[in-house]
């Protein structure tokens, strides 16, 4: 296969599978995220428009329980004070008061009025207000009738009073959409009627006393429902939202970014075809000039080459050529050819080679093992294979050995395992192999040590083994926690139903911390990738330190926490926002957690050099000198305060950001300032005055 073809190839490769960890695994998490986004909007919407109809429906109440107990004060002025409350209320169309027993009735109303029902049927279907109890309300929503009915007394007899009042401009705060094409509310009453679902074919609301949300089918087509109570009126509020919709700019979003990804990599597929093209004919040129090698030719001249690269490579060829041609003009061409070939061979390899000689002494020690030697001893090397195994600091921690016979002569394998510890502070694990070859006569000719070293591997086996156990450690909780309530919820048929509420919350606190564990690692790993695409736009920092601060307000409250900011003109930055919201959000909350009450925590803001310089320190525990360089690993905690809450990703995350955005970050910690984390990020060059 050529190179073209190679190069295509891999692309492609390389296309297929970002394009399916895209949109198998990235999408449907983002997805999530939108649809949460999408049914906070709507609960916030909704108890707006329900506090809303509240206010309205308070002030009918109010109006309703000044008049009877006026009326009771002054029976006599009955009707003036009818009309005064008609003429103060503009929704107020009717006033009906009825002696209930001899039916003697009085009844003042406005021109567009309805109405009233029989007062013995209202008192079957009206419902007592919660707040006030000696009020009812029955809603007709077919002719736009609000009812408030109130029994009292008046010399000892009873009295009925039914107030109607005109429910349009109710309505219209219930049923007002504000959220855009595919959404929908309805007013669902207790008899099972729904107003404002037109022609559509609803399923029944049930009467719950906290906020529902579910996903229902709606003429074939899913959506999203957010059903909540209303407490003052016997009414549920449902929003209804188009799921197709809600999901369409998530599928298009990740739909255009495939989309420049699959022209990104058209691009590199044909720049490298370019590349190769521009390639293939200077190397088969070099190619031509070499075959005669192959038959010991050494006459044919090296021609200049057009690519850059490979110029040096050919003067250098040339330069060979000669000395081969002179060689073998004396004969040695194949001595000289094989000898130079394996010494610069060994000499480079990465791997660290030595060769000695029947008394054990080095006679050759390629570079990799030189720069070993000069950590063990500094301006020397030992002179012996036996003086190596002997220097401090030197532990084999594993030896095995095989022997093997090859025309005559034996060949003695020893493997070791070892453990070097330098006098400078550094630690290496080599897998050494030691050959000796021994000759006919069984007498020992010399041999070659070749060591490998897997340091890197066992930090990284270590990390990993490190990591497992942490993230396994951090599931195990939730999950074995919801597996034992799962278990007893399916055994035991008779509990209450508080307590299987109560089980059910446990079991969606725990799920929650797992789905914040597993979105928080994600995050880490994209950012760590660099699949996270930045959107970077020009912002300053403080509007963010103190929205995030306002948020916690209610945590420094309960800790008696004091936040100190000293903000100079800050700076503006070139960043995303949402990341540095995440970042000061991470800090702050690290702060507040890892101290004691009655404390101060000062949040620093200032320019220098061209970075813009935001400093935290809590006043709290601080951090132990030898975790410091460790708190921004991935679940990595400070054993001090493991009890805290926490799951040792916001630092790492925190880190990550930072990065990202070509900054610095740094702590310090001590009993005098607790932990003091600084953050510096470039600058743009423009600056703001803020005021703190």
């Amino acid at each position: 296969m050529s190179i073209r073809s190679r190069l295509l190839f891999y692309l492609v490769v390389v296309l297929i599978g970002a394009s399916s960890i895209i949109w198998l695994y990235i999408r449907p998490v983002y997805e999530d995220a939108i649809i949460e986004e999408r049914i906070s909007l709507i609960s916030e919407y909704q108890q707006q428009r329900i506090r809303e109809a509240e206010s309205f429906t308070g002030y009918w109440l109010l109006s309703v329980k000044e008049l009877r107990d006026q009326i009771q004060d002054n029976p006599q002025n009955v009707e003036a004070m009818a009309q005064n409350h008609i003429r103060l209320f503009p929704d107020l169309t009717a006033i009906h008061i009825i002696e209930k027993v001899t039916g003697e009735y009085f009844e003042i109303r406005t021109a567009d009025a309805n109405d009233i029902p029989p007062s013995d049927l209202l008192l079957e279907i009206a419902i007592p207000v919660p707040d006030l109890p000696d009020i009812r309300v029955a809603w007709l929503p077919w002719n736009h009738q609000f009812l408030l009915l109130s029994e009292f007394q008046i010399g000892g007899e009873p009295y009925l009073i039914t107030a109607q009042f005109q429910s349009i401009n109710l309505e219209e705060i219930l049923l007002q959409n504000v959220l855009g094409e595919g959404s929908f509310s309805t007013i669902w009453f207790m008899d099972g009627t729904a107003l404002g679902a037109g022609n559509r074919n609803l399923p029944n609301v049930l009467f719950q006393q906290m906020t529902s949300v579910r996903e229902l089918k709606i003429d074939e087509i899913p959506h999203l429902l957010v059903a909540s109570p209303v407490r003052s009126i016997p009414i549920v509020h449902a929003t209804y939202a188009d799921l197709d919709l809600v999901r369409h700019p998530v599928n298009q979003i990740f739909i255009q970014n495939l989309g420049l990804l699959a022209a990104a990599f058209f691009l590199l597929a044909l720049g490298g075809v370019l590349l190769a093209n521009r390639v293939r004919q200077p190397v088969q040129q070099f190619i031509e000039d070499v075959e005669p090698f192959a038959n010991y030719d050494f006459s044919r001249f090296f021609r200049d080459s057009p690519l850059p690269e490979l110029a040096g490579i050919t003067d250098k060829m040339e330069d060979i050529r000669k000395k081969l041609a002179h060689y073998q003009r004396i004969n040695v061409d194949k001595i000289i050819l094989q000898e130079q070939r394996n010494r610069l061979l060994m000499t480079y390899v990465v791997e660290m080679v030595a060769i000695y000689d029947e008394n054990d002494r080095f006679t050759f020690v390629n570079k990799s093992l030189t720069s070993l030697f000069d950590h063990l001893l500094p301006g020397g090397q030992p002179l012996t294979i036996g003086d190596f195994f002997t220097l401090k600091g030197v532990s084999i921690n594993l030896e095995s050995n095989s022997t093997e016979k090859i025309s005559g002569y034996i060949i003695d394998t020893r493997y070791r395992e070892l453990e070097i510890k330098t006098g400078d502070g550094h630690r290496f694990f080599i897998n050494a192999h030691l050959m000796n070859l021994q000759g006919v006569d069984s007498r020992f000719i010399g041999g070659m040590m070749l060591m490998n070293d897997v340091t890197k591997d066992r930090e990284m086996e270590q990390l990993r083994t490190e990591m497992i156990h942490t993230i396994i450690h951090e599931l195990q909780n939730p999950v074995f926690g919801c597996l034992g309530l799962t278990e007893l919820l399916m055994v035991d048929d008779e509990l209450p139903e508080t307590q299987r509420k109560e089980y059910y919350e446990v079991m969606s606190e725990s799920l929650n911390t797992l789905s914040g564990l597993i979105s928080r690692f994600l995050d880490i790993t994209r950012l760590e990738s660099g699949s996270l695409v930045l959107e970077k736009e020009p912002i300053h920092l403080y509007p963010i330190i103190a929205k995030v601060a306002k948020s916690f307000k209610r945590m420094c409250e309960e800790k008696n926490i004091t936040l100190d900011f000293q903000v100079d003109d800050t700076p503006i930055i070139h960043a995303a926002e949402d990341l540095m919201e995440d970042m000061i959000r991470n800090l702050i909350s690290n702060a507040i957690k890892y101290g004691d009450e009655n404390r101060t925590i000062e949040i620093e803001l200032k320019s220098s050099d061209g970075y813009s310089i935001l400093g935290i320190t809590d006043h709290g525990y601080g951090i132990p000198e030898g975790e410091r360089d460790k708190i921004f690993r991935k679940f990595y905690r400070a054993k001090a305060h493991r009890t805290i809450n926490g799951n040792g990703l916001g630092l790492s995350h925190v880190k990550e950001i930072v990065t990202r955005h070509n900054g610095t970050i740094s702590v310090e910690s001590n009993p005098e300032i607790g932990t003091r984390f600084r953050i510096s990020l470039p600058e743009t060059g423009d600056n703001i005055t803020v005021e703190t």
